[in-house]
This record gives structure tokens, C-alpha cells and sequence, in this order.
């Protein structure tokens, strides 16, 4: 509810950019916290992007067992990754994305991006998971986080899956 002494009341904010068709300078202009996009589906699939991509890299990280292509490439994936959900969520929560004099839909970048993560994200967990496969007969413990690593690297493919879905339907009109 709208207090009507104070307009520039958060909870009136404007809707999110990234359910607006259009973006740019045209949706709304203040920068503060827009809650309607921490609510809506794509600001809930980068929340939980976030915390998968987390947990990916911090099982793969906290092996200590020597360097390899396949650890590095996860490693490079899922970091980059969570990074640049981070910086998207900001950008879309804090309505900067508002800011940025741009008039273009910016779901067709969203969608590019979590298209692009999640063929990434299925080549890298793929590479891992075969790594796991050779060290589980010789270093459980090894072969186990690495598991672990690969599994939480599909599930958020999956989610960036569902992103790109969700951004392509809020694209096509039908969400």
C-alpha cells in the first residue's frame, strides 16, 4: 500500500525494467529498489542462479588436487557467470538499467546471455563430470566434490534454461 505523505514511497515504484517491451531511458527513472523484479520469475531465476553458480564453484574451488583444463574452463564458467548475474540483477533491481540511454529490449541480451551460460555450463560440467568419472576409483573423496561440482553445474544450467525460456516468452508476448 502506497502511503500518500510520502511519493517517493519504494513500494510504489515503477514495474520492472525487464518485463517493460521497451527499457531504455523510457522506464521510469529513478534509481532505487524496484521489488517487482526481485518478486517477478526473472529476478527469482537470478537469485537462484546466484546460489548455484556459488555453491558450483566453491566445491570445485576447494579441491586441492593439482590443475587441470577441465577444472580451470568450470572454474572460468561459473565465476564469470556468477559474476555477470550479479551485475544483471543489479542493474534490474536497482532500476539502473534505466539509466543507461539505450532503447533497446533488453531481453534480447538477457536472453543471449543465459543461452550462451547454459551451453557453457553444459560443455564445463560435462568435462568435469568425465574428470570425476577417472578419480573415483583411486580418490573418493576427490571424485565426490568433484560430483558434486558437476551436478550443482547442470542445475544451474537447467535454471539458465529456464531463464532464456522465460525471457523469450516475456520477448514473444506470452508472459
Amino acid at each position: 500500500m502506497a502511503d500518500p505523505d510520502n511519493p517517493d514511497d519504494a513500494s510504489n515504484s515503477d514495474p520492472a525494467p525487464a518485463e517493460n517491451s521497451g527499457g531504455g531511458a523510457a522506464a521510469g527513472g529513478d534509481i532505487a529498489l524496484t521489488m517487482s523484479y526481485i518478486k517477478s520469475i526473472p529476478g527469482i531465476l537470478k537469485i537462484v542462479e546466484f546460489f548455484t553458480l556459488m555453491l558450483a564453484f566453491s566445491l570445485a574451488g576447494s579441491i586441492r588436487f593439482g590443475t587441470w583444463g577441465e577444472m580451470s574452463f568450470f572454474l572460468f564458467v561459473t565465476i564469470t557467470s556468477w559474476l555477470l548475474v550479479i551485475a544483471v540483477f543489479v542493474l534490474f533491481a536497482l532500476n539502473l538499467i534505466s539509466k543507461i540511454n539505450l532503447n533497446i529490449d533488453w531481453n534480447i541480451p538477457v536472453l543471449v546471455f543465459a543461452a550462451v551460460v547454459a551451453l557453457l555450463l553444459l560443455i564445463s560440467s560435462a568435462l568435469l563430470a568425465d574428470h570425476a568419472r577417472k578419480f573415483s576409483y583411486w580418490y573418493s573423496s576427490i571424485s565426490d566434490k568433484l560430483s558434486a561440482a558437476a551436478a550443482f553445474g547442470f542445475i544451474s544450467m537447467f535454471v539458465f534454461i529456464g531463464d532464456a525460456v522465460v525471457h523469450f516468452l516475456i520477448i514473444t508476448g506470452k508472459l
